[in-house]
This record gives C-alpha cells, structure tokens and sequence, in this order.
C-alpha cells in the first residue's frame, strides 16, 4: 500500500512538473508573439502599400512631368475645380502644378507673354472663354501646341477661342480635334467605351455613368482625331463624341467634354482617365 501511495504521489508531481513546464512554454511564446507583433504588422502594411502604390498610373520615380493648369471663366465652379483637379491628378501621377485663374482678358495677356509655356511639359485647360475676337491671338496660342506642347483640354475649353473669331480657318478646334457649337440639357451621361485596349481607356469601365452632366454636341471630330468614348443623355437613341486623343502637328492633345460638375470631376472614373490622358500626351504612356 505504502509503495502504490508512493507511486501515485510521484505521477501527480510529475503531471504537476509538465503542468508547470508547459505554462511557462506558453508564457514564453505568448510574449515572443508580443515581440513580433509590431514587426509583423510593419510587414504586412508594407505588403499593403505595395500593392496600394501600384494603383498609381505613373510610378512615382524620376523627374516629375511639370504642368501648367490654365483655368477660369464662367458658368463653372472653377475655383474648387483646380484643387479637384491638381490634387487628383498628383495622387495618381507624379505631376508638379503652377494654376493660373483669370478671366478672359488677363487670361489672353498671361497667354500672350513671351515664352509663357516654356518650362511646362504640359498645359491643361480648364477654361470658359467663348467671346474672343481676336484671331491672331488664337492662332499664336494654338501655334504654341502645333509646334509639339502636350495639351490636355477639358469641357469648355471646347466652347473656347473660336465661337466669334472670324475667318474659315479654325485653329483652336484643329488643336482641340472637335468642333462644338453648343451643348444639350444638364443630364447624368452614359459614357461608352469605344477603345477598351487604347491606353488612355485601359482601366475605364466598358459603360460609366457620370453623376450629373452636361453634354456637348460635336458636329465635327477632325481627321486628326481618334475618339476613344461616346455620351448619351436618351438611353442611347443619340450619341455624341466626349473622349478623344488628338494629333496637332508635332503636338499630342487629349480631349474631353465631360466635367462641368464638380461631382462628376470628382470621380474616380473621371480622374483616371485624365490622368491616363495627360500621360499619354506627354508620351508617358503607351
């Protein structure tokens, strides 16, 4: 009897020692854990960022593209849209901006200046200057891209610069690569990709549906011009061109009509696409 109390006694004080070694294990691994938390969760928000920053369309590496943003007039909320639009467009692109905002007199006289888009890589027009007169002007603002600056050109930069210049010869609408003469009803589009593998629509879905619009009429799209997405306001009974890349001389313009609402601007849909567009015209993007 003596030797089974024995014998008893020493199992309880084994199960007792492998009771204590496999708490002290557990205490040891749940403070390793501890200690590698914070190197885990580096790495996985590193992992993250990774994949976070490849949804950027331009890698942020090298020189940055320099652009002009020229932009102001009517009818349009101008002043929220610059922000919209360089700040867009810098998250996806590694793109540095000088804006100008005026009306169309000190507009005309900061495009009149010598040298004014020199040390640009690129001019956006975000613009409502539809009552100029002056053709020689037009025509030296236009000369400024034929001679080879990338120009990205939005909403109403279409009804800009060549409604009341007189003369057949039309330079403003050559560069842009449309001519329109007015728009219809404010009206949410649907835009159709037409040109899912051009580079400039890749990533733009096959249908989209902008928050609120307002679409041009395009009586003509120039020979030079390739349209890369159509708009309907009736359920498809009639389209109009509103995306396009255009070829101006030595110079490369993309185009498009939508955008005069801040909602639509806002977008993601809309701030790929010209981003893409800027990036094409600079030839950052094949």
């Amino acid at each position: 009897m003596w030797a089974l109390a024995m014998a008893s006694e020493m199992a309880l004080d084994e199960r007792s020692d492998n009771f204590v070694r496999f708490e002290i294990i557990m205490q040891m691994l749940a403070r390793s854990l501890t200690c590698l938390f914070p190197a885990v969760l580096i790495l996985f928000l590193l992992i993250c960022g990774a994949g976070f920053a490849e949804k950027k369309i331009q890698k942020n590496d090298g020189k940055p593209l320099r652009a002009l943003l020229v932009t102001g007039g009517g009818y349009h909320d101008y002043k929220k849209q610059k922000t919209i639009l360089t700040e867009g467009i810098s998250k996806r692109a590694n793109v540095e901006w000088d804006i100008f905002i005026g009306d169309a007199a000190k507009t005309k006289a900061k495009l009149s200046e010598d040298g004014w888009a020199d040390d640009y890589d690129v001019i956006v027009y975000n613009l409502c200057h539809a009552h100029e007169t002056d053709g020689n002007f037009v025509e030296a603002l236009s000369k400024v891209h034929r001679e080879g600056k990338a120009a990205v050109v939005l909403h109403c930069s279409m009804h800009s610069y060549h409604w009341k210049v007189p003369g057949e010869t039309k330079h403003w609408p050559a560069m842009l690569g449309v001519t329109s003469p007015r728009h219809g009803k404010h009206a949410p589009i649907e835009v159709t990709n037409l040109a899912k593998d051009h580079a400039v629509m890749k990533g733009f879905p096959k249908k989209w549906t902008t928050p609120k619009g307002e679409l041009y009429h395009i009586d003509k799209t120039w020979p030079s011009a390739t349209v890369l997405a159509k708009g309907s306001i009736d359920g498809g009974k009639k389209f109009h061109d509103c995306v396009w890349v255009n070829t101006y001389g030595k110079g490369r313009v993309f185009g498009t009509t939508l955008g005069h609402h801040n909602e639509t601007m806002s977008e993601d849909n809309y701030l790929g696409l010209v981003t893409r567009g800027l990036l094409w015209a600079t030839g950052n993007l094949e």
